[in-house]
């Protein structure tokens, strides 16, 4: 084997172990955190393929999801792509190591746009930080799976309800004070109005009073 060739077949060995390593990790995860694999169902249902490419330094590979678990692979063995990722291998860190959202953002999908952006969502609960955090989840069988799943769901709403709750009560406090000071400028247009039709009457009935002396 030429000296090339070497060079060559060492970085795809090395990614290939890298992918051994990712596909054990993922799928282990993926099995046993129910919230997970109820977030990611639409994927395993339609087997999603997904081709990530590496342009610092130059690399791609294939991530299907399957019943067991995420098929890490560099060979697309003819499975259709449904979508792909551009990135750089140190965003691709950023991201999955480090839940980096700057990385996140930076990171280009090409495919169905619905998709993506489940896939932007599933991606953010599959980075180390966030399975770390959840790490409980891991255990629950499939009904707590789905109860803490519709909880997720849930809290943004309720979160959402809460904070449109303070904001109508800020609004029924500004609403009271405008009602006060209508109120107010209303009594003192009657005290105006008052004290006009009594002077009115009084200049009347002096010039009334002028014009019978004269």
């Amino acid at each position: 084997m030429s000296e090339t060739q070497q060079r060559q077949k060492h970085p795809r060995l090395l990614l290939n172990i890298v992918l051994i390593i990712l596909e054990t990790f993922f799928s282990f995860i993926l099995t046993h955190d129910g919230v997970l694999r109820l977030q990611a169902k639409k994927f395993i249902a339609n087997k999603i393929t997904i081709r990530i490419n590496s342009y610092l330094p130059f690399f791609n590979f294939y991530v299907q999801f399957t019943e067991k678990g995420l098929l890490f692979d560099i060979y697309s063995h003819d499975r259709r792509i449904d979508l792909e990722i551009n990135s750089t291998l140190i965003d691709l860190i950023k991201i999955f190591a480090f839940s980096n959202q700057r990385s996140l953002n930076n990171m280009r999908i090409d495919g169905d746009g619905e998709t993506k952006k489940e896939l932007i969502d599933l991606i953010s609960h599959l980075t180390l930080p966030k399975l770390l955090a959840d790490w409980k989840q891991w255990f629950h069988t499939a009904d707590e799976a789905e109860a803490l799943a519709s909880r997720k769901r849930i809290a943004p709403l309720l979160e959402k309800i809460d904070q449109q709750r303070s904001e109508i009560n800020s609004l029924q406090v500004e609403i009271k004070q405008y009602q006060n000071r209508i109120a107010r400028l209303q009594k003192r247009q009657r005290n105006i109005n008052l004290c006009f039709g009594i002077i009115s009457l009084i200049f009347i009935a002096y010039f009334i009073y002028n014009l019978w002396v004269a």
